[in-house]
């Protein structure tokens, strides 16, 4: 596609975000498809990593107390260590002009879902200070009824009050921060995985 002969002029570093169930793995992975069919060099990643810090932060998700004050504030430190043994790679891309990444959640994340009353945004930026940013993050949106529907129910986080506590928290970042858009995920795949290519593309244009 002609509108896609931009990105060889640009790097570009994309993160699908949302609430669990919204299917940003699976998108992920279409996305990464729909690129290298066009020729493009596409890495993808995922939070939590597989580092030691991600395993460890994979098993905190299991126990009934992760939502708890002081799991949260772990957490959040946790992410913000896990996030940094991704740094290089994704500096590298910046440093490649003819490089996609792709990555399955972000320190935005953090924003969202470290959603305790004891922890204020403004701590997580901080926390998050030496992380690269996104040029283009696509938060999935969908109801917390339907997600859970999706969902295998195996993270504490995976309830419905907490869903919807961090779906408000993920609506709010589209009005404040930039490069940030909302698709719809209620709709099959391919609807979904269309809209998420006309955002890159409409991106790439500006």
């Amino acid at each position: 596609s002609s509108d896609l002969k931009i990105l060889w002029r640009k790097y570009m570093y994309i993160v699908l975000e949302g609430i669990d169930g919204v299917g940003k793995t699976t998108q992920t992975e279409k996305l990464k498809e729909w690129l290298e069919k066009r020729g493009f060099s596409v890495k993808t990643i995922v939070e939590p990593t597989d580092s030691d810090i991600g395993k460890i932060i994979r098993e905190e998700l299991l126990k009934p107390e992760a939502t708890s004050d002081t799991n949260q504030q772990m957490l959040a430190l946790l992410f913000a260590a896990d996030r940094l043994t991704l740094k290089d790679e994704i500096n590298q891309v910046k440093n490649n002009q003819q490089k996609i990444l792709i990555s399955d959640r972000s320190f935005y994340s953090s924003i969202t879902y470290q959603n305790s009353t004891t922890i204020e945004p403004e701590w997580i930026y901080k926390i998050n200070k030496h992380t690269p940013r996104p040029d283009l993050t696509i938060i999935l949106d969908i109801d917390e009824d339907e997600a859970l529907k999706r969902c295998d129910k195996i993270d504490t986080f995976e309830n419905k009050e907490f869903l919807e506590k961090t779906r408000e928290n993920y609506l709010k970042l589209v009005k404040t921060e930039k490069n940030i858009v909302k698709i719809d995920a209620t709709p099959t795949e391919d609807v979904v995985q269309d809209e998420i290519r006309n955002q890159i593309i409409k991106y790439l244009k500006l």
